[in-house]
């Protein structure tokens, strides 16, 4: 019975060792690949065009300020009750 096939794949796959891993390679492929996603180009093309926000968005929404809809855009939410309820039950 002819097993040179196994001493072949021993010498293959014997002892290795692994590579060492460069954090700062890895965290700059993954930096780049996530500002070069559909996403980030989105979020990018959305902050450029958005108005400057109030310095406190939330106390002119809820005082009813003269920048109300300005700080309602910068939160990037919803108050209307109803749209809330339609947008999570459509699939």
């Amino acid at each position: 019975m002819d097993e040179s096939f196994q001493l072949r794949a021993r010498r293959l796959l014997g002892k290795r060792i692994p590579a060492p891993l460069d954090f700062s390679v890895l965290t700059a492929t993954l930096t780049a690949q996530a500002a070069s996603s559909e996403a980030a180009r989105a979020q990018a093309r959305a902050s450029a065009s958005a108005v400057p926000a109030p310095a406190d968005p939330l106390g002119e929404i809820v005082l009813g300020g003269p920048e109300r809809a300005e700080a309602a855009s910068a939160q990037r939410g919803c108050f209307n009750r109803a749209e809330v309820r339609r947008r999570r039950n459509d699939p």
